[in-house]
């Protein structure tokens, strides 16, 4: 099984490195959308109760790092191609925000934030075109809220959900705020409130 679990890791870490090269290098393969989207529906799966392993610390982080790493590359590079096939890809990042959300807070929690507040940071550049599509996300986020959230997970997850709220236009707030109940709406409230007295994007360096 340990076997099993080093070779899955293996992989995955190769897997990222060789579809990161090919990315950035649009002059050698310039990917079609439907190339794009199976990559993303490749990761997805990892990220199921079978992927991950909450007692292999290290490799869990390495598959959550590296997939984080091809969705920024594809966002980076790719973004007018996903354009037209949103879907996978905020399939993967509702894969990567739920694994955040439910991991050990103690261990590993802060370097996949750091990689997910880049994809989230990526995304608000086409703001207009994928700014429907966070909806799910946020609210993915306040469902686990409402249900009580680990404060260091809270804290670490901050900054992406900043992000994601900073795509938003009043009109995905309203929808948002009409899809929650009462006790959510109370929780969410002051993250909200904080949002909008605290972030401000810098733009990508």
């Amino acid at each position: 099984r340990s076997c099993e679990r080093n070779r899955l890791v293996s992989n995955v870490k190769l897997f990222s490195k060789t579809m990161t090269i090919l990315i950035s290098k649009k002059e050698l393969l310039l990917l079609s959308g439907r190339e794009i989207a199976m990559i993303c529906c490749e990761m997805s799966p990892l990220f199921s109760d079978d992927g991950v392993n909450q007692n292999d610390i290290n490799g869990d982080v390495a598959i959550f790092n590296s997939c984080s790493s091809v969705a920024a590359s594809l966002i980076a590079h790719y973004p007018k191609q996903l354009y037209g096939c949103p879907s996978p890809l905020f399939s993967l990042l509702l894969a990567l925000l739920t694994h955040l959300l439910h991991a050990n807070p103690k261990k590993g929690i802060s370097q996949k934030a750091l990689e997910f507040v880049k994809i989230c940071e990526l995304l608000i550049p086409h703001k207009d075109i994928f700014k429907k599509h966070v909806v799910g996300l946020i609210l993915c986020y306040i469902q686990t809220l409402n249900k009580g959230m680990n404060p260091t997970t809270k804290s670490k997850l901050m900054p992406s959900i900043y992000a994601l709220l900073d795509m938003c236009s009043s009109f995905e707030t309203r929808q948002i705020n009409a899809m929650i109940d009462v006790p959510s709406k109370t929780v969410f409230a002051p993250v909200f409130q904080s949002y909008q007295k605290f972030y401000q994007y810098h733009g990508q360096a």
